[in-house]
């Protein structure tokens, strides 16, 4: 392997400080919001009971590490050191980073040396893989969206009208977004700050869960600790992006955006700590009544 063990001065160079932005470019895995969506939308709903979440849910943590690390080692293999930093971070005018090329090729090369399979047939397994991984998390993201779309109905309208109930209707709305979105390459403008969005959701989901383990006298710490982390974490990184990159650049877009985050976020913050003081309070006078 040509790779370097530690690479710490070209991470901060182009991704920015170890803390926090390690934690927002790394959006799976342990801890990841899209993941905190799919257990609560679609994977609580597959389970035949109860006790198996704990072993798809860590053992889906663990099978996406081992993913990660071959990924690692497939790059690391496969393509000299400079090479990829070539393609994912070009210095080139006009050059744009390529991610997905640079694993694609680098599996190619790793089924040649490996297997003896020509480096483009290789190549192209790459590009599939790449392409089966994202097909089947925009597969799980429409179903997702639906279900977020039919619960914003709920809380923007007392009776919502039939059709926004229909799953038809909110998986077709699903679709047309995501279709416009990179039909236009409008995802592009805010891409950006997806890692930060998506962690911050699951710094909250674990707020929440915290909230609920202390309504059900359950111990807590497992979730809190993280909980306090990841929403330092992800706040400090909102900030560093909103005065480092958004304001200075003029990106209206995502400057809106990012402080909206940051306003919700510690809303959300605020709400919980009020609702778990109330709880304290209820607990210690039995004839009170306490809802979450």
């Amino acid at each position: 392997m040509q790779a370097p063990a530690l690479n710490i001065a070209q991470g901060n160079k182009t991704a920015g400080l170890l803390w926090p932005f390690l934690f927002v470019t790394v959006a799976c895995g342990s801890i990841s919001g899209f993941h905190s969506l799919v257990a609560g939308g679609t994977v609580s709903k597959q389970v035949t009971r109860e006790s198996h979440a704990r072993t798809i849910g860590y053992g889906g943590m663990i099978l996406e590490g081992v993913l990660a690390v071959v990924v690692l080692l497939t790059l690391a293999k496969g393509l000299s050191f400079d090479t990829y930093v070539n393609i994912v971070h070009p210095t080139a005018a006009g050059v744009k980073s390529n991610p997905i090329l640079a694993f694609s090729l680098a599996m190619g090369n790793l089924l040649q040396q490996g297997l003896g399979l020509p480096v483009y047939l290789g190549t192209v397994f790459g590009i599939l893989m790449v392409e089966g991984f994202v097909i089947t998390t925009l597969d799980t993201a429409v179903r997702l969206n639906r279900y977020l779309f039919e619960e914003l109905w709920n809380i923007i309208f007392t009776n919502p009208p039939k059709f926004l109930k229909s799953y038809y209707f909110n998986a077709g709305l699903s679709v047309a977004i995501m279709f416009y979105l990179s039909y236009t390459n409008k995802f592009q403008t805010i891409w950006p700050i997806f890692g930060s969005a998506n962690q911050l959701l699951a710094a909250l989901t674990l707020i929440a869960i915290t909230l609920w383990l202390a309504t059900q006298g359950k111990k807590l710490g497992f979730t809190l600790l993280p909980a306090i982390f990841m929403i330092l974490t992800t706040l400090f990184a909102l900030y560093q992006l909103l005065v480092k990159k958004y304001l200075p650049t003029g990106n209206v877009a995502l400057t809106v955006t990012d402080i909206l985050l940051f306003i919700l976020a510690i809303g959300v913050v605020i709400l919980s700590f009020v609702k778990l003081r109330e709880f304290k309070t209820k607990q210690g006078n039995p004839g009170s009544k306490f809802t979450a």
